[in-house]
């Protein structure tokens, strides 16, 4: 790998982990010059990187080449809950290989779980499911969803007790009942559609650093 190449990849990995941290302001500009400072290299990686991110819908491309993180409304959470629950009930429905999955994080029923906690075993979770389905394409599809809801995931406190609710869900799944699993889902989905408008709101006022 080139020099730039390699640095570009380095980039769009930090600037990735700092975006699904929730660590931007949501519709935050992305000044290449500064990032560039900041990483410490040229802004021919940083741009590279940044179109990547683009091309992975968790940055957006502004007039004049600019960069700039999606802003975040009511209605993009609830779309964006909605095409996750989607692509699951599609994976669900083909699913194969139930005890694949095992168990799961005893660290999800603690006290000291925190948003960030559960928010990275859901992505987890859901990668797992997705890699018992016989079509590929379901494992690449609820990953990029998963990457665009990270930020959702660190707000979604106001549901109340998620760590639980994913053991839950995690131990139905993997049951290998599909009726069941498929009402769990579509529980779990629910809960957050129907606190898209709180969610959102709280990712919204994410401190940037």
């Amino acid at each position: 790998m080139a020099p730039d190449a390699h640095t570009a990849a380095r980039v769009h990995r930090e600037i990735k982990q700092l975006i699904m941290a929730g660590k931007f302001q949501p519709g935050m500009p992305l000044v290449v010059h500064t990032l560039a400072e900041r990483f410490g290299t040229s802004i021919s990686p940083v741009r590279d990187a940044l179109n990547r991110l683009v091309g992975e819908r968790l940055v957006d491309m502004q007039g004049g080449g600019g960069f700039a993180l999606p802003t975040i409304s009511r209605r993009s959470a609830f779309h964006l809950y909605s095409w996750h629950a989607d692509i699951v009930r599609l994976i669900v429905k083909v699913m194969i290989r139930f005890e694949e999955i095992g168990a799961p994080p005893v660290a999800l029923v603690s006290k000291s779980a925190d948003g960030a906690a559960i928010a990275d075993a859901a992505a987890e979770f859901f990668a797992l499911l997705a890699g018992c389905s016989p079509n590929g394409e379901h494992l690449d599809a609820i990953i990029q969803a998963g990457e665009r809801l990270a930020i959702l995931r660190l707000h979604e406190g106001g549901i109340g007790r998620q760590g639980e609710e994913l053991a839950t869900l995690w131990n139905v799944t993997r049951s290998g009942n599909r009726n069941a699993t498929r009402v769990a889902m579509w529980q779990y989905h629910r809960r957050r559609l129907l606190r898209a408008d709180e969610i959102s709101l709280a990712a919204t006022r994410a401190v940037s650093i």
